[in-house]
């Protein structure tokens, strides 16, 4: 059977929604980029199917890592293809302990930039870390008292990564913490808004749009006009033809991974699965189905 081709159907690769592909499965995907080929779900239909890695064939390859040393040391193996870099960076050591520290990321960022351009390369503060201290949400959002020793702790560590990433990408993401068993978001509304408008104010004194990703309805659009805060797309819809939209506005991709195959860092927080999924299925690329 003849792989289906992204370009054709203008359906860019997700590398990957649920696992950080350059870091925990690098090693899967040079074998797949040498066999030109592989397996990956298609969200309209979620069946497994072959398609195309072969240049020609390829719409984009989006990334999502924490740690881009891999796309640095193999570039050349993926220098033909059009690429877009969406880079995690919250420093949150806390519940991180397999990500580098964050001066070694943005070395590789530097890196990446210079060879995709910036405006290929996303920076993800996302999910906003909830520090040990952090705006309280007792406290009054009309008082003055929001702006916190606490809050101060969350603001000196967004402006320090901005700090190492400045000059290399135009665009951050913001969102708050999703569902997950172990890690659960504490912030009222009215702190997260506190927090979503004061990091907007950060970046743009380091040159960066800071934007709420539309996946994130945890802020109503009352709140949002009445803090200066913008909402935005991840993936936009680029190419001609134009990609299918997913509900949030994002391009629809393919992606070589479900839930069931997550990720291998370790962190305690990943929105993409629960650690009560048996580690079998976190860990493992071996539970895609064989498609004949």
């Amino acid at each position: 059977m003849t792989p289906r081709s992204g370009r054709l159907e203008a359906v860019p690769y997700s590398l990957s929604r649920w696992t950080d592909v350059p870091s925990a499965k690098w090693a899967w995907f040079k074998e797949q980029l040498v066999a030109g080929k592989m397996q990956a779900f298609d969200p309209r239909t979620a069946v497994p199917e072959w398609w195309s890695l072969k240049p020609e064939d390829t719409h984009s390859l989006v990334f999502w890592t924490k740690d881009p040393r891999n796309l640095v040391r193999d570039f050349e193996a993926i220098k033909p293809y059009p690429i877009k870099l969406h880079v995690t960076l919250t420093g949150w050591e806390e519940v991180e302990p397999g990500v580098p520290p964050a001066d070694v990321v943005a070395s590789y960022v530097a890196l990446m930039a210079n060879r995709i351009g910036k405006e290929n390369v996303t920076w993800r503060f996302s999910p906003v870390p909830l520090l040990p201290a952090h705006w309280s949400s007792q406290k009054s959002p009309d008082d003055g008292s929001w702006f916190s020793m606490e809050g101060l702790a969350l603001y000196d560590r967004f402006e320090r990564l901005a700090g190492l990433l400045r000059g290399l990408t135009e665009t951050v993401y913001l969102s708050f913490l999703q569902t997950n068993d172990l890690v659960q978001e504490t912030r009222m509304p009215a702190e997260r808004a506190r927090v979503a408008s004061m990091l907007t104010m950060v970046g743009e004194r380091y040159g960066m749009k800071v934007l709420l990703c539309n996946d994130d309805t945890s802020l109503g659009a009352q709140t949002l006009r009445a803090h200066v805060i913008t909402r935005g797309v991840c993936v936009p819809c680029e190419g001609n033809p134009k990609p299918a939209a997913e509900k949030c506005g994002c391009a629809i991709m393919v992606d070589p991974f479900t839930i069931n195959e997550t990720c291998t860092m370790g962190c305690t927080y990943c929105y993409a699965a629960d650690k009560s999924l048996a580690p079998k299925k976190r860990n493992s690329t071996k539970g895609l189905m064989v498609v004949k």
